[in-house]
């Protein structure tokens, strides 16, 4: 009915090694893939693959209960829909649109045909998967973002904020769901997320000392 699917470059074994080990404790299949560009490889899945309901992993995101994502499995199909965790584009104007990212995706095949097959590819005005959304605010689907409930490192070029709502950042929790590190190419970030992949398995994971994401004051910056 359903096939995850992870893709994963040569710089992160030990990231894929961390989530290889939170889907196996949880029990979910993966099927894991070297290399290319993410939108052209989702492109590729979603155009010669045959399942009825295809869902996305990053390598450096995890689920935090198998309850949680059995729950969006079932909210995709019971709608057929999709559902992502919640991304702004603070780089690409106008910084304030709020579209489901690929890093944890779950679509039908059917929704994705009524909107005509839209590209899940980067282009000038759109991210990774963000074609998506705006197509199915053009065609009138409703589909379901999973919003940041907290995040635990600042970014190097600062934190990212999500439109009106609030901020995420590295290591940020959607709605006790899924941990999405976030920028794992650097060093230590890699060491961040084995120890929250260990901690999911171990049942010692803990939001304690994580940023708020809806800590803001009225000129949107972060209560500390």
């Amino acid at each position: 009915m359903i096939q995850f699917h992870t893709l994963y470059a040569n710089n992160t074994q030990e990231i894929v090694d961390a989530h290889q080990k939170v889907m196996n404790h949880f029990n979910i299949p993966v099927k894991y893939q070297y290399g290319g560009d993410h939108g052209s490889w989702i492109d590729s899945i979603m155009l010669n693959n045959k399942e009825d309901v295809v869902g996305f992993f990053d390598s450096d995101c995890v689920p935090l209960s198998r309850e949680a994502i059995e729950n969006c499995i079932n909210y995709v199909i019971k709608h057929d829909s999709f559902i992502g965790t919640a991304q702004a584009s603070n780089h690409i104007p106008p910084a304030s649109h709020i579209f489901a990212a690929p890093c944890f995706f779950i679509i039908t095949r059917d929704c994705w045909e009524r909107m005509q097959k839209p590209t899940f590819r980067a282009g000038p005005q759109w991210d990774v998967a963000e074609y998506v959304s705006y197509a199915a605010e053009h065609f009138k689907e409703h589909y379901r973002c999973l919003y940041p409930d907290c995040w635990e490192r600042e970014p190097v070029e600062g934190v990212w904020y999500l439109s009106n709502y609030g901020f995420y950042g590295i290591g940020t929790v959607f709605e006790n769901t899924v941990y999405h590190l976030f920028q794992g190419r650097f060093p230590n970030n890699k060491k961040l997320f084995i120890q929250r992949c260990d901690d999911i398995v171990n049942g010692n994971f803990s939001t304690e000392g994580f940023f708020n994401s809806k800590d803001f004051d009225y000129n949107g910056n972060i209560v500390r």
